[in-house]
């Protein structure tokens, strides 16, 4: 799927949520980190639920990326993301999705992108995705033309009530880091893809200074 754009506009595929955007949510969304700056063509965006599963998870697959490995079904919102498991476990009237991108100039000699998701709903629901148990299970996963892959979690400064990083390896090689961070209102993720060339900072070290910075932001918004 294509679309040919002119510089700054967006990518036309509509908000398929329901109700209006919180404008508190989406202000709660990183708009820069150094170098990199919201998406021209997938800027930030909130999804309120319930909608329908396959124009949301295109809508917000737009922003923020997802790996094509699968296993036992707990294992999605580690590799497809938290908000792909509220769109299949939790499509609900007060459940609200944000979403967006952050990339610099496809020129830049020191590439950076990565997408950013902020969740709000039911407690029982922001649990569920902050939940790390069963993560065993997502050692020994399947590919999509990638072979095998495995979730390995990481150590991170701690943020909010819990946080915790991961990586994707995907045939021995590390394809996404991703930090997830819950709060008492919302769980936020950062998700960074596999880049070439490769970036000036290693992403697990780049990883949670993203987080940081989009935890202080959402806290300003949302607090």
């Amino acid at each position: 799927m294509g679309w040919a754009l002119k510089e700054g506009e967006p990518i036309p595929v509509p908000n398929p949520g329901t109700g209006g955007a919180n404008p508190r949510l989406l202000s709660a969304l990183l708009t820069d980190f150094g170098p990199a700056h919201e998406s021209d063509a997938t800027p930030g965006a909130v999804v309120g639920l319930p909608a329908p599963v396959g124009d949301a998870s295109l809508f917000i697959g737009l922003r923020v990326m997802s790996s094509p490995l699968h296993g036992p079904s707990l294992c999605g919102k580690w590799t497809s993301g938290t908000w792909s498991t509220v769109l299949r476990d939790f499509d609900q009237r007060g459940v609200w999705i944000a979403a967006t991108q952050l990339t610099n100039p496809p020129d830049t000699r020191d590439p950076l992108m990565f997408g950013e998701s902020i969740i709000t709903g039911p407690a029982e629901m922001l649990d569920h995705l902050a939940d790390t148990g069963g993560v065993e299970s997502c050692r020994r996963l399947k590919g999509i033309r990638v072979g095998t892959g495995a979730v390995e979690p990481f150590p991170v400064p701690r943020l909010g009530t819990r946080s915790w990083a991961f990586r994707l390896v995907e045939e021995k090689s590390v394809t996404q880091w991703a930090e997830v961070v819950q709060t008492p209102r919302y769980v936020l993720e950062i998700r960074i893809p596999g880049q070439w060339p490769k970036p000036r900072i290693d992403p697990a070290v780049l990883l949670p200074r993203i987080a940081e910075a989009a935890y202080a932001r959402a806290e300003a918004a949302l607090g």
